[in-house]
């Protein structure tokens, strides 16, 4: 489940960086901001709690696989 967020991420993710570690970086705020505004945009919390712990598990499936995520946002 957390490995499709991801790759969907990846695929919505765009950047002008050129440096490797940059882009990891703007990566890791780009996730944080798009779970940001799913939480903001809820009422329910429900939902809201739902989000955040999806942001929490993405972002601690991504600072654990760095070096692959590096990989794939170099391709």
């Amino acid at each position: 489940m957390v490995t499709s967020q991801v790759k969907e991420l990846l695929q919505s993710f765009e950047t002008d960086s050129k440096a490797h570690k940059k882009k990891y970086n703007d990566f890791l705020a780009y996730v944080y901001v798009t779970f940001d505004k799913k939480i903001s945009s809820s009422k329910a919390d429900k939902i809201i709690d739902k989000y955040i712990k999806m942001r929490k598990s993405v972002l601690s499936y991504i600072v654990t696989n760095e070096k692959s995520i590096i990989k794939q946002l170099n391709k």
